[in-house]
């Protein structure tokens, strides 16, 4: 397993893709870090950074392509190596993760990097605030995992990469929403939030509900949620996996 996730790295890590995620991506965070320096200090640039832990259900689909582009031109002639359909979806799922995790410390490390540097700083307030970014990150790589794990179910399974990304984006934009609307109105009484949260675990990382729940219970939330929906999306992808037809 360790030799085909160095493998499908190297194989990244050579895709003009690759560069091309991550020059975009920069130039976004040099942009909202632009915007946060008119902050009156690195407290406040800091704290702006739990704003964005949405944006990861935006990277997760293009992440995925990154590594299973091109996946149905290639899967023939690994299999007929003999390489197992499991290894080969859980080493491009781990491969995934891996780099999501690396593109993650990168960018937020460029971003308070360059605010440590340039804005006034107070003790007290930067310890709180690096601490609140912290268990922010903490609480939103899970969700991010339970996401990706479902962004390589569908590129694993449908042979269209705009046909799965539009199932993607419907799926989380709209269908999951929907889906809490009308078993609300068909229950009658409002929906529990543990409820909400497992059907929609994007609704963990509203700005609003981070601002008002920083406990230790909203990261039980989080990682018991995110990595539920993590080992659900990968039992379905091997199941489903195993058993398609490869041409």
């Amino acid at each position: 397993m360790l030799n085909y996730i160095r493998a499908e790295l190297w194989k990244a890590f050579r895709h003009k893709g690759s560069y091309i995620l991550l020059l975009v991506l920069a130039g976004g965070t040099a942009l909202f870090t632009t915007l946060m320096l008119w902050a009156e200090s690195f407290y406040e640039m800091a704290s702006a950074a739990t704003t964005t832990m949405l944006l990861g259900l935006l990277v997760a689909p293009l992440l995925t392509q990154l590594v299973d582009g091109g996946t149905l031109h290639t899967l023939k002639n690994e299999i007929s190596f003999g390489i197992s359909r499991r290894r080969i979806y859980l080493g491009k799922l781990l491969t995934g993760l891996l780099l999501g995790l690396a593109l993650c410390l990168l960018l937020m490390g460029g971003y308070l990097g360059v605010g440590w540097v340039l804005l006034p700083h107070s003790p007290e307030q930067d310890l709180t605030a690096l601490a609140i970014v912290g268990f922010t990150l903490l609480g939103a790589l899970p969700v991010w995992c339970g996401v990706y794990g479902l962004c390589h179910l569908l590129a694993m399974l449908v042979p269209s990469t705009a046909g799965w990304i539009a199932i993607y984006y419907v799926f989380t934009f709209f269908g999951q929403p929907i889906l809490v609307s009308v078993i609300a109105a068909f229950t009658g009484e409002q929906m529990s939030s543990l409820l909400q949260a497992v059907l929609m675990p994007i609704s963990l990382l509203l700005p609003d509900v981070l601002s008002g729940w920083l406990s230790w219970e909203y990261q039980l939330w989080c990682w018991t949620i995110g990595l539920g929906w993590l080992a659900v999306m990968t039992a379905l992808g091997l199941f489903w996996f195993g058993r398609r037809e490869i041409k």
